[in-house]
């Protein structure tokens, strides 16, 4: 739902216990910054491992505690603490506490970042996680390739052929 300046909060339930806010500060920096808020529900995996090619990521905790895989290195962090994800970087994201917590997620510069997600968003609004929902998640990731990637090797040859499989 579009709000005031460009805000808009997308609600990822039932599929994933998450809310986005996307903030507007892509249309107000010019591309510069994409900043969305994130409350992540607790005990709740985020998406799968993935590459922004051409972005930097930066989260900022605000509340609770981010799990944080970069690079097949695991680190915890706290609320007013950040980690800074370089482009080209395989990172996840997920939140294993009993807790909810609330975090930005800066993409250095937006490129289609919010573009995408929007789309994700439609995709899985109001439905559970099953497979159609998944594939079609992954043709969406196929059209923004200077945005998101799977990791090289096996998930990016799976996600290419459920992308294959999605346009069913």
């Amino acid at each position: 739902m579009t709000g005031v300046n460009g805000v808009e909060t997308l609600d990822f339930r039932p599929s994933l216990q998450q809310t986005m806010i996307i903030t507007g500060m892509a249309e107000e920096t010019a591309g510069q910054i994409s900043r969305v808020e994130i409350v992540l529900g607790p005990e709740q995996g985020g998406p799968p491992a993935h590459i922004h090619p051409g972005q930097r990521e930066i989260y900022t905790v605000e509340e609770g505690e981010l799990t944080v895989i970069l690079d097949r290195n695991t680190r915890t962090v706290p609320a007013g603490e950040s980690i800074e994800i370089p482009p080209g970087s395989v990172h996840a994201f997920s939140n294993p506490s009993g807790q909810a917590v609330h975090f930005t997620a800066d993409h250095l510069p937006a490129l289609r970042f919010e573009e995408y997600i929007r789309l994700v968003h439609r995709t899985v609004q109001g439905r559970k996680a099953t497979l159609p929902v998944i594939m079609r998640i992954v043709r969406i990731e196929s059209s923004f390739p200077e945005t998101i990637l799977a990791p090289p090797g096996p998930p990016r040859l799976i996600g290419k052929t459920l992308s294959g499989l999605g346009r069913l």
